[in-house]
Order: structure tokens, then C-alpha cells, then sequence
């Protein structure tokens, strides 16, 4: 990425965010630290920023939370083609009439494409997901709370609403990572959110590319004991997938459509030549 894209980007997040982590430009940028903290330096002395410990702020700073982790546009186009994959194998476990719990994130949104021409009732903190629904013949039902534009999900930190009324044969869940410790999230309300969903279905599934097999957080949303299905992508090696069938999870390792590798291939020939 170029200096100037990403200067661009991080005067456009520190005004989203009002305060944001060096940590997390590193890891929505893909840049290292040193070449942050160089982008800080110059945005800063540009008077474009304010420099603090350990982050920016805003010169006009914003009073409305924000959630840690990497804004769902920017992380919607990573690893898109194995996010569809995955999604297209999770739809195809459900019948017309079930009851499903789906919660808000990149790989659970490309379910939608598969939903669409589904007779299901959904409960989802999913502001996308519930767009994309709204002709179709499915029941959609949104929790309550606040909405994280940047996340674009319904969170509430009340033990109490709409969702209590909902139940559902499986809940279908995204993640920042998963290991031999559980399913792990990197904010602690999105843990909490997760764990009131949890509550509202019997079996979970979750959807995580070979990418979140090598992530992991200080914050667990369940153990091992609690998930039902792993669906994964061709990427993730049979050794780490090991792990969760020696935990008596069904694990699904899905492969790419054959047009994207392809499409990839070809992308990758062009690169080379140039």
C-alpha cells in the first residue's frame, strides 16, 4: 500500500474512531509498525492528527464507542472467495422451516447469497444480513441494542431483549480466530454479545477460513465442548484440523469454485509477467 493511501486511511479512521490503537492500524493496514508509527510521526507534525500514547486521536474527536478489530468493509474483500465457500456449505445444512441464529460478521453476511431463496426464521445481530433478506421469504427477527456502523451489528450489554423469545436448532458463527482454547473474539462486548446468542441455540457452527486457524485473542467466547461443526476452507492443513476431530467435532473443509482458482491463477500469471 502506498504512503498516501495509507495516511488516507488512517486520517479516515482516526475521524471514525475518535482514538485509535498503533496495534490495530498494524493489523488493518498490513503495515508494520515502524512504517505506522513513521505515518503517525508525519500526519502529526502536518497537524492532520494528534499524537498520543500508544495511538492517534482525531483533532475533532467523536463520543461514540467503537469495537476492536478491522471495520467490516475493509474486512469483507479479505479472503472473499473462501468466506463464500465456506457460507455456501453452512446453507447447505439447513431445510426449508428451520429455525437458525445467525451472528453479525464478513463470513456469516456471505451466507446471504445462499439465503435468499430460503423459507427459514433467523434471529441475527446482522445489520447487512438483514438488508439483504428483506425480500426474501425468510423471517427475520434483529435483536436489540446499539448499532456499530463500523461493525455493522446490533450489540446490547442487557441481559434482557427480543432474543429471549427465539429459538433456534443451530447458530452459525464467525470468529476472529479459533485454536485448542475455543472460539475467540477481540472485544469484550462482542464476547458478551456472542455468549447471549449462544444461549439461544442448540448446536453451533462455526465458519472460519485457514486464516483464523493461526488467530488467536485473550478473549474466549466458547470451548472446544461447545461447537457442533468446524467449516473451513482448503487451506487449513489436516494437521490443525486434527485437533478439533480429536474433539469430536464434525469438520467440513470446503474447496474453492473452480472459476476463482482460475481467476487467481490468471491474476498471479499477469503479476509475474509484470
Amino acid at each position: 500500500m502506498l504512503e498516501a493511501e495509507r495516511h488516507r486511511l488512517i486520517l479516515k479512521l482516526s475521524a471514525e474512531r475518535s482514538v485509535i490503537s498503533v496495534i490495530e492500524l498494524v493489523e488493518i493496514l498490513g503495515a508494520s509498525e515502524a512504517t505506522i508509527r513513521r505515518d503517525i510521526n508525519s500526519l502529526a507534525e502536518s497537524a492532520q492528527l494528534r499524537r498520543i500514547r500508544g495511538g492517534v486521536q482525531a483533532l475533532q474527536p467523536r463520543h461514540e464507542a467503537h469495537l476492536v478489530g478491522v471495520p467490516f468493509q475493509m474486512n469483507e474483500a479479505i479472503g472473499a472467495p473462501q468466506k463464500r465457500a465456506i457460507a455456501r456449505a453452512a446453507v447447505g445444512l439447513l431445510r426449508n422451516g428451520d429455525s437458525i441464529v445467525v451472528n453479525g460478521g464478513t463470513t456469516t453476511f456471505a451466507m446471504a447469497e445462499f439465503l435468499v431463496d430460503r423459507q427459514l426464521d433467523i434471529l441475527t445481530n446482522s445489520v447487512p444480513l438483514m438488508i439483504r433478506l428483506l425480500t426474501s421469504r425468510n423471517r427475520i427477527v434483529m435483536t436489540g441494542g446499539t448499532i456499530f456502523r463500523e461493525q455493522n451489528i446490533v450489540l446490547s450489554p442487557y441481559d434482557h431483549d427480543v432474543s429471549d423469545q427465539f429459538w433456534g436448532e443451530r447458530i452459525f458463527m464467525g470468529c476472529y480466530g479459533i485454536n485448542r482454547f475455543g472460539l475467540m473474539e477481540a472485544d469484550p462486548l462482542i464476547v458478551q454479545a456472542q455468549q447471549k446468542l449462544l444461549r439461544r441455540a442448540e448446536k453451533l457452527i462455526v465458519l472460519a477460513d485457514s486464516r483464523k486457524l493461526q488467530q488467536r485473542s485473550s478473549m474466549i467466547v466458547a470451548g472446544l465442548e461447545r461447537i457442533d461443526t468446524l467449516i473451513t476452507d482448503e487451506g487449513a492443513s489436516e494437521e490443525e484440523l486434527d485437533l478439533y476431530r480429536q474433539r469430536d467435532i464434525r469438520v467440513i473443509r470446503v474447496p474453492l469454485d473452480p472459476g476463482v482458482e482460475v481467476a487467481s491463477s490468471l491474476a498471479r500469471g499477469r503479476a509475474s509477467a509484470d
